[in-house]
């Protein structure tokens, strides 16, 4: 069994290691550049003392936290949400056959995957977090329908995120065939596959059995918060 102890704080080990090239890291304290990503993360859990060296105010970030490491101190920062999300683990995926579905999406498609992503709102998802990982596609008439990729990147595990699909091309099985494809990915990187199901969202029922098919099980609930940075 692969050691699921940095699935506790997976964006602070993401940016500690291969993910350094699209971060900013202080002691103690990451966030992402700015159009990769509002996610940050701090070494401990529950301390932003030092966060605010890397936020200016009036910004927003995020973090994601066990619930028993949730910040519970926010001077200098106003929560604007808080909310659950179901980790999810794969180390042994339910895949057939090793061909890819989906068309490889790079920079030329970046602004098509922000406009999918801002109509379907699969998470927090900005102009260049497709340069966090691989990240796979489908193609129509109308341009890009469907897509889902990498994002927390750590040397034994990766993160499964950004999956969507256009209204339009629902109940076609795009999402679980390109799931499938960035899965087949993180296979060949020696590493374990993840992801997070937000609790209570319309797609929650429908997203957890698609990936109970591909060999995904519960893991741990986590508490995502979006915060703004204050002047003190």
């Amino acid at each position: 069994m692969i050691d699921r102890s940095p699935l506790d704080n997976p964006a602070w080990y993401a940016m500690l290691s291969l993910q350094q090239d699209i971060a900013i890291l202080d002691e103690g304290v990451a966030r992402y550049q700015d159009q990769v990503s509002v996610f940050a993360a701090v070494e401990i859990p529950g301390r932003l003392d030092n966060l605010e060296r890397l936020v200016q105010a009036g910004q927003v970030i995020v973090l994601a936290s066990r619930r028993q490491e949730v910040a519970r101190s926010n001077d200098g920062w106003q929560e604007l949400s808080r909310f659950d999300v179901f980790q999810m683990v794969c180390e042994n995926p339910a895949i057939e056959g090793d061909s890819i579905f989906g068309r490889r999406l790079g920079e030329a498609d970046e602004h098509a995957m922000l406009s999918l992503a801002e109509l379907t709102e699969p998470g927090p998802f900005a102009l260049k977090t497709g340069r966090m990982g691989a990240y796979f596609g489908v193609d129509g008439e109308t341009g890009l329908l469907s897509m889902a990729g990498e994002r927390f990147r750590l040397p034994a595990w990766v993160e499964v995120s950004g999956v969507c699909t256009h209204p339009d091309a629902r109940g076609k099985g795009y999402a679980f065939k390109l799931v499938a494809d960035v899965m087949r990915g993180i296979a060949t990187q020696g590493a374990g596959a993840f992801l997070h199901v937000r609790k209570g969202s319309p797609s929650e029922f429908k997203a957890i059995e698609l990936y109970k098919r591909l060999g995904f099980e519960h893991h741990q609930p986590i508490v995502v918060q979006v915060l703004q940075r204050v002047k003190n």
